[in-house]
C-alpha cells in the first residue's frame, strides 16, 4: 500500500489529494509521501501570483490521513528515528510557512501524522464524522511532526494534555468545542462555508493576507517590541505595492461621492 499526493489547480484555488493506491485502504505517510507533499507546495509556491488558497484532502470520506505508514515504522529505530522526524517538520513547517491561506478539509480519520499536518494548516473544516487523535503514546513515541508544539496553542495546554496522555480519539462536536477545528457539518454545509471562506479570501489583498498570515504566525514565538517592528515593517512593504495603493485610490474616492 502506498500513498500518493496530487496536486490539481482550479481557476486560484489548489488542492492537494492524499490518496492510497489500494481501494478502501486510509492515506499514510512515508517519506515518498513527504517527497511528493514537499515538491506540490513548490509548485504552489512557483504559483503563488495566481492563487488565492490550498485545500488539503483525502480522496475518501471515511479517512483523511491515518499517522505513518506501518512499512516506515519498521524502519525505525534510535539510529533512524531523528532524520524521519527532521524530515516531517521540514515538510509541515513549509506547508505552515505558505504564503497562502491553507484549508485542511478533514473527512473521517485525522490521526497522528495526519492530524500534524491538518494543524499546520490555517483552517481546519471537518464533517460529523471526522475523529482526532495523537495516538503515539500507545506505540511509546511522542508526536514528532509539530504535534506537541501545535496542538496546545489550539486546544490549550491542559486538553493537549489529555490528549496526548490517553490517546484518546475525539469526535468532530467535541474536537469543534475545543477549538481543534474551526467547522463541523454535513457535507454540503462544509462546501457552503468552505465557499464563504475562500470568498471572503478572495475579496482582500493578496499581499496583506500573506504578510498578516507570517505575523500572525510568528506572534507567539517573538516579544511585543519585536511584533511592533515586524508590523511596521510589513506595513511599509504593503504600502509601497500597486494593490494597496489601488485599494485606497478606490476606497477615498468612494467616500467623497
Amino acid at each position: 500500500m502506498q500513498t500518493h499526493v496530487t496536486l490539481a489547480v482550479n481557476g486560484d484555488i489548489a488542492t492537494l489529494t492524499f490518496a492510497c493506491d489500494t481501494p478502501g485502504k486510509p492515506a499514510t505517510i512515508d517519506l515518498i509521501v513527504l517527497d511528493e507533499l514537499e515538491d506540490c507546495l513548490h509548485e504552489i509556491e512557483a504559483q503563488r501570483s495566481g492563487l488565492r488558497a490550498v485545500i488539503l484532502r483525502s480522496n475518501s470520506n471515511k479517512y483523511f490521513v491515518v499517522g505513518a505508514n506501518i512499512r516506515a515504522l519498521e524502519t525505525l529505530n534510535e539510529e533512524t528515528v531523528a532524520p524521519w522526524i527532521q524530515r516531517g517538520h521540514a515538510v509541515f513547517n513549509r506547508l505552515e510557512a505558505l504564503p497562502l491561506p491553507a484549508v485542511a478539509r478533514v473527512e473521517g480519520y485525522a490521526l497522528g501524522g495526519g492530524l500534524e499536518m491538518a494543524m499546520a494548516c490555517d483552517f481546519i473544516l471537518a464533517t460529523p464524522n471526522a475523529k482526532f487523535g495523537q495516538p503515539e503514546a500507545n506505540l511509546g513515541f511522542v508526536a514528532g511532526w509539530g504535534g506537541m508544539y501545535r496542538l496546545p496553542r489550539r486546544v490549550g495546554m491542559a486538553k493537549a494534555k489529555e490528549m496526548f496522555f490517553t490517546a484518546r480519539l475525539l469526535d468532530a462536536q467535541e474536537a469543534f468545542s475545543i477549538g481543534l477545528i474551526d467547522f463541523c457539518g454535513e457535507t454540503d454545509e462544509l462546501d457552503e462555508h468552505q465557499g464563504a471562506l475562500l470568498a471572503g479570501i478572495r475579496q482582500v489583498s493578496p499581499v496583506a493576507v500573506e504578510h498578516m498570515k507570517a505575523l500572525v504566525n510568528n506572534s507567539f514565538n517573538i516579544s511585543l517590541d519585536e511584533a511592533c517592528a515586524a508590523e511596521t515593517s510589513s506595513s511599509e512593504i504593503c504600502m509601497a505595492g500597486d494593490d494597496t495603493k489601488a485599494r485606497i485610490a478606490a476606497f477615498l474616492h468612494s467616500r467623497k461621492r
